[in-house]
Parts: C-alpha cells; sequence; structure tokens
C-alpha cells in the first residue's frame, strides 16, 4: 500500500508540474524572465521531493526495475535542467534577447524538450501505477 501511494504522490507532483505551472508560467508573454525564474525555483524543489518520492518507492516497493526507471527520467530532466541553468546565465535577461535570436530559439527548443520529457515521466509513472493497482 505505501509504495503505490508514493508513486501516487510522484505521478501527482508530475501532473501538477506538467499541466498547470508549466502551461501558466511558460506562456506569459511579458517578463518571461521572471515567469522563468519562479518556474525554475518550483522545478528544483520538484526534483528534490521526485527523488525522495523515487527511493523510497525503490526501497519500499517490489517493483525495482519501475523505480529504476522512474528515477532514470528524473535524471534525465535534472540533466536537462542543469543545462538549461548554464545556457540561461549565459543568455542573461531573455527578455532583453530578441525572439528570433537563435540562442533564444534553441532555449526555447530545449525548454519544450524538458516539458516533455516530464510529460513522458508522467505517462510512464500512471502506466506503473494503474499496473501495480
Amino acid at each position: 500500500m505505501v509504495p503505490e501511494l508514493l508513486l501516487a504522490l510522484y505521478s501527482g507532483a508530475l501532473f501538477m508540474v506538467v499541466f498547470l505551472v508549466a502551461p501558466t508560467l511558460l506562456r506569459v508573454k511579458e517578463n518571461k524572465n521572471l515567469a522563468g525564474r519562479f518556474y525554475g525555483a518550483i522545478l528544483w524543489r520538484f526534483y528534490g521531493v521526485a527523488f525522495l518520492l523515487l527511493l523510497l518507492y525503490l526501497v519500499l516497493g517490489s517493483s525495482k526495475l519501475y523505480a529504476l526507471v522512474l528515477l532514470l527520467g528524473l535524471g534525465l530532466n535534472v540533466g536537462i535542467s542543469y543545462w538549461l541553468k548554464g545556457y540561461k546565465r549565459s543568455l542573461g535577461d531573455i527578455d532583453l534577447v530578441p525572439y528570433q535570436d537563435p540562442r533564444r530559439s534553441l532555449f526555447r527548443k530545449v525548454s519544450i524538450l524538458s516539458t516533455l520529457v516530464l510529460f513522458l515521466n508522467f505517462l510512464l509513472s500512471f502506466y506503473f501505477l494503474v499496473k501495480l493497482i
């Protein structure tokens, strides 16, 4: 029962990030720099909670393979976020970089990739949860 609850919490947290937080903050037209900072702060806090949930699921759950796959997906997201964080530092204030600038375009594409990987992690965690219940 506890492992399924941990997986449900992880899946629910992913749902919140992918379907509520990301669309709300990343679709603003003005002050994208501020919105991105808020999204980044939320995302890094989510990673800590998610890692803890998955680590407990790995220890307490019967399906170690599911836990390892989900940890790998989370690790991929953390890696993408580290790259985005460093690239953002090199760009400075994103609002000052022209929208069509190739550097901003690359940042936008990798940001979308990060959200897509989060979405795939959500689908995978939800599938594992349904399969376990």
